[in-house]
């Protein structure tokens, strides 16, 4: 029995694998994400627990990448090459940059499947599309989120103006290869329902939009539903801090281009704001029966301080004054975000963007507001508006290589205003901890740094330094 390419994987015959070897193979290939041992029962962890391989009597039904790493390469491949795409449909609208052409070969020079990880503004998307017309087969795109989808049909439209566009969403399977070119796939459809084993055969290629959502226990079946003879994951930063970044690595294979540097960029001012107030309950840090920090209460703590908030505002208007400032406020809360606006008192035009919002709702308010109050939900992945210059990081975060790219999506010769970001400090030690690792990215990129008081009218002198531009650039490390 011969070591297949199947649709459902990398297929090898169990009377190939001795007992050592289906030993190990079952140990690495059953994950669970990374816990602390002082929070999680055994039953909890059991819960977590998965497994990304399947098999029959007479076969192992293992992850592409990880299979030919273990075993070696398959002896046949029964993967079909997919329905090819109509000439007229292959018609690219579009210019690649050098840089995204040297990408797009990277990949087609690795056998048109594993991973490209750039970060925010280097065109993702337009280096997929093109990457697909390459292809020249049926293709699919997988997606987390509805408003992905939709932006994704969008920029279809505008490279490839005679690909037919099918959905598959909900009761929604728009498949049919006498109608459809491409079907944008919603992941939670592809994971809760069932489809015949004669669903994909017709597609020769797959983009997984944001995979490093495929390492999560439910979305990971996704891999095991869609084997296509070539596919690419897209993602800015790949490594997940729960340790399932080799799910998706196990199938779609390792990057064959991860810029892990971003240009060195000292036009960027980042201003820091040394929160201090005497609130009790801004200092007080909650914590549970063991002695251990509620973080979801010291956080709720810290964002309903008043005199922090007004700091913020104060921001805003100071920022606001320059008349060709477009503010982007970030915060994890939404209640903060409406504790903002009330504080605003209308001085500036101010849209929500936020989940739970109708798509065109929260895009008209994208498109003409001074002021954008955003979770870093929605601003993490997809948000793509070219106007804005400035954001405030309202509540801590620990990585912010996605929430700061959103303004920096215009290129630099291209920008008229210079970009701002506005961190907020607090004096929390845990929050200073996760202070310094964003310092410590701000100096990487070369940005310039400003240290600036609670309330104070201008920043620290001695504090004030434009860092030495250091040629490797910014490492990204989410």
């Amino acid at each position: 029995m011969e070591i297949a390419l199947t649709h459902k994987g990398y297929s090898i015959p169990k009377e190939r694998v001795g007992a050592a070897e289906t030993k190990k193979m079952i140990e690495d290939l059953t994950v669970c994400p990374k816990t602390n041992a002082k929070f999680i029962t055994p039953a909890q962890k059991a819960q977590l627990t998965y497994k990304v391989y399947r098999e029959s009597p007479t076969r192992w039904y293992l992850p592409r990448a990880y299979g030919i790493k273990t075993f070696g390469a398959v002896e046949t491949d029964v993967v079909s090459e997919g329905l090819p795409l109509p000439a007229a449909a292959m018609s690219f609208k579009g210019t690649p940059y050098q840089y995204q052409t040297d990408i797009i070969d990277s990949f087609m020079n690795a056998g048109a499947n594993g991973l490209i990880c750039v970060p925010c503004g280097k065109g993702k998307t337009f280096m997929a599309i093109k990457i697909a017309a390459t292809v020249g087969r049926r293709f699919l795109v997988i997606v987390d989120k509805e408003f992905l989808m939709n932006q994704w049909r969008g920029e279809l439209e505008v490279l490839l103006p005679e690909l037919r566009v099918g959905i598959l969403q909900g009761p929604k399977a728009e498949v049919d290869p006498d109608r459809y070119d491409c079907t944008i796939c919603m992941i939670q459809t592809l994971c809760s329902r069932d489809f015949d084993d004669t669903t994909f055969k017709n597609y020769g290629f797959a983009i997984f939009d944001e995979c490093h959502h495929l390492g999560a226990q439910h979305f990971s079946k996704t891999l095991q539903k869609v084997q296509v003879k070539h596919m690419l994951g897209l993602s800015a930063t790949p490594k997940r801090e729960d340790g399932l970044t080799k799910v998706f690595f196990w199938f779609l294979g390792e990057p064959v281009y991860w810029e892990k540097v971003r240009e060195p960029d000292p036009t960027v001012i980042v201003k820091s704001i040394m929160i201090k107030s005497d609130d009790v309950t801004y200092n007080t840090i909650p914590t549970d029966w063991r002695g251990e920090t509620v973080m979801a209460r010291l956080l709720g703590n810290i964002l309903g301080c008043h005199e922090r908030t007004v700091e913020i505002v104060r921001w805003i208007r100071l920022l606001c004054a320059e008349p060709d400032r477009k503010v982007l406020v970030l915060s994890e809360r939404i209640g903060h975000l409406e504790e903002i606006e009330k504080l605003l008192e209308g001085a500036f035009e101010l849209a929500y963007y936020v989940g739970g919002m109708k798509e065109a709702v929260r895009e008209e308010g994208a498109r003409t507001a001074r002021v954008l109050l955003a979770s870093y939900a929605m601003a993490s992945e997809a948000m793509n508006i070219k106007s804005l210059n400035t954001v405030i990081l309202a509540s801590p975060r620990k990585n912010v290589e996605q929430s700061t790219g959103r303004i920096l999506r215009t290129r630099v010769s291209e920008r008229t205003v210079i970009p701002v970001i506005v961190d907020i400090v607090d004096s929390h030690h845990m929050y200073r901890s996760q202070w310094k690792k964003r310092q410590s990215y701000y100096k990487q990129c070369t940005y310039t740094m400003e240290t600036w008081q609670h309330g104070a009218g201008a920043p620290d002198v001695a504090k004030k330094q434009k860092v030495e531009q250091v040629p490797a650039g910014c490492l990204i490390d989410d």
